[in-house]
């Protein structure tokens, strides 16, 4: 990680910052919202989002309202430094539709696939083998940083309102890959989930 951070900033960039430090906000705050509306869908992946509004239009008003991590450390970012350009890495393709989102787009400038930044760094000719594997400053918490792996937002959750909450028991369930989000969601539209914070993510 350490020798990534050197590469791109070769490549120009300013600094670098984990989008799990942004996963960690989100957690709270949707434990905060799911121990308020009792039923809510996580809104971290735009794939399942946008699914949600299609095919299930009537589980679209338990989709969570807040962020997802890209945009809640996005705007922490332009917070802190107002005039500074934003751009996010990851390997969903979908976080380019997300960043098109009104919401969204007010503070995410960029958004680049894993793959777009490969062929950057070859154009520029950044040999990681040539870069010093320095040590990697880790701010975010562990289920932050598990956030991007299937039922990590759940597991998440989960340990934020047993912080907060430790008499409260958490009903979680998770789904990866359109075909178990849409079982999920159909289990949902029965009312079978009451209580329950259904997570999804559109890839397997």
């Amino acid at each position: 990680v350490g020798q990534i951070v050197s590469g791109l900033k070769q490549l120009g960039f300013f600094n670098v910052i984990e989008a799990a430090l942004g996963a960690d906000m989100v957690a709270y705050k949707e434990a905060k919202e799911l121990s308020e509306k009792k039923f809510l869908t996580s809104s971290c992946c735009p794939a399942f989002v946008r699914y949600i509004e299609t095919q299930f239009p009537g589980v679209a008003k338990d989709i969570s309202h807040n962020l997802s991590p890209m945009a809640e450390i996005s705007k922490h970012i332009k917070r802190l430094h107002p005039s500074s350009k934003v751009i996010f890495i990851g390997p969903c393709t979908a976080k380019k539709a997300e960043r098109k989102n009104e919401q969204v787009g007010d503070y995410v400038d960029v958004v680049l696939t894993f793959e777009e930044l490969r062929g950057m760094l070859e154009a520029k000719n950044i040999d990681f083998s040539q870069i010093p594997d320095e040590q990697a400053q880790y701010e975010a918490s562990a289920p932050g940083v598990g956030f991007a792996a299937s039922g990590g937002v759940a597991k998440a959750v989960e340990k934020v309102i047993e912080k907060l909450e430790p008499d409260r028991q958490v009903k979680t369930v998770y789904a990866e890959g359109l075909r178990e989000c849409r079982q999920m969601l159909r289990v949902a539209r029965t009312g079978k989930y009451d209580g329950y914070l259904l997570e999804g993510m559109a890839c397997p």
